[in-house]
């Protein structure tokens, strides 16, 4: 597999797509393109699509951006594979509002077809999915589980588009132009190519636990946690008083779920001046969560990849979906190079973008790193 790779942080997109793709010698058999508000969406896809009018093109507007390793915002990064083995289809979702399971049925029964996958005999382990979705949308619970159960036992993963903490607009790239208010579905066939979804998060469950009272999911707004006002019962399992609830508190401290084994994170927006919690994900009520401990992030990404790695040659490809908040509070503190240096241990090539929340296998997630790593088949004659 070779990656083809590139970064602008030139604010006209004809000139930016010009430099991202220099030195590109063929066309990519799929192109990645993650952009910052200062490149301008629509032209940038129509950019792209004039200088690869065969490949098909995904991705999304970010609150910041990632190549190798680096962090950087106000960017235009593009990644294109070639000879990875991989078969690719891609679809689009209009109108998230609309969004339901017929919508969800109907755009993977286009996606079998194009494959010629038999349901009563396909094995998903041959297949996987990836998604780029508006992350103002407030829809991604709906779309992530209504395309999980359709795809009956693929894996998916994906990410909102963000806007630089802007919180106006977002956009996703599929092939000649960008979309607000949409989704995009990609959709492989792995063909003996080695294809893997990791999770990563810093956080670790405590001892400490809520149970959701009252809460309105579509509004993702907690008003009580074990029959009290929220911001007292999250205030209490902390051993604080609300008034010590500051904004790096619940940055530090999450509240963690479990499904099927596995943690995930629900991150706190905001505190309402009524005592109620403000999730960037939707919680509903009856569901016991856990206070969150918080690890140092570059210890616990070395701790849960770098183990795994040693009798391994490194990814041919790694695309991440990382929280904002991760990458604010590695700014934060000053561990970017340290997170870097571990993706560069990783992966060969790695691409990335800052989103506004995670989504896997059925579930939208927080403050969470959902990479997917990426193999190329082995050929007949090659080492």
């Amino acid at each position: 597999m070779r990656v083809l790779q590139g970064v602008s942080f030139d604010t006209d997109a004809e000139k930016a797509v010009i430099e991202a793709t220099q030195g590109w010698s063929e066309a990519p058999e799929i192109l990645f393109v993650f952009s910052s508000t200062q490149q301008d969406p629509v032209r940038v896809a129509r950019c792209l699509s004039n200088r690869f009018p065969h490949t098909p093109m995904v991705g999304c507007s970010t609150a910041g951006e990632h190549l190798n390793g680096e962090h950087f915002q106000g960017s235009l990064v593009l990644s294109g594979l070639v000879g990875s083995g991989i078969r690719w289809q891609t679809a689009r979702i209009d109108d998230l509002e609309a969004f339901d399971r017929d919508v969800a049925e109907k755009r993977v029964e286009d996606l079998f077809e194009g494959f010629s996958i038999q349901r009563e005999s396909f094995d998903p382990r041959n297949y996987f999915c990836l998604l780029f979705v508006d992350g103002l949308s407030g829809q991604e619970e709906k779309v992530i589980a209504s395309l999980a159960d359709a795809l009956e036992g693929i894996e998916i993963a994906g990410g909102s588009a963000g806007d630089d903490l802007a919180f106006r607009e977002t956009f996703v790239y599929h092939n000649g132009n960008a979309h607000k208010h949409a989704a995009v579905v990609l959709f492989g066939e792995k063909n003996g190519a080695e294809v893997a979804f990791l999770k990563h998060q810093h956080f670790k469950a405590t001892s400490r636990s809520v149970v959701i009272t009252q809460a309105n999911p579509q509004t993702r707004t907690v008003y009580e946690m074990d029959g009290y006002p929220a911001i007292e019962a999250y205030a209490a399992a902390l051993g604080l008083s609300p008034q010590e609830v500051t904004n790096e508190i619940t940055f530090l401290h999450p509240v963690l779920f479990e499904c099927d084994g596995e943690m995930y994170v629900r991150s706190i927006q905001a505190i309402t001046e009524d005592g109620a919690i403000k999730f960037y994900c939707a919680v509903e009520e009856g569901m016991v969560l856990d206070i969150a401990g918080h690890k140092e992030m570059p210890v616990a990404l070395g701790e849960a990849f770098l183990p795994s790695m040693r009798d391994a040659e490194p990814f041919d490809f790694l695309l991440g979906f990382h929280c904002i908040l991760r990458a604010l509070e590695a700014k934060q503190k000053g561990i970017e190079s340290s997170l870097g240096e571990t993706y560069r241990r990783i992966s060969r090539a790695m691409v990335a973008f800052d989103t506004y929340g995670e989504q896997l296998n059925g579930l939208h997630i927080n403050q969470t790193l959902v990479a997917v790593s990426f193999r190329g088949a082995h050929q007949e004659g090659c080492p």
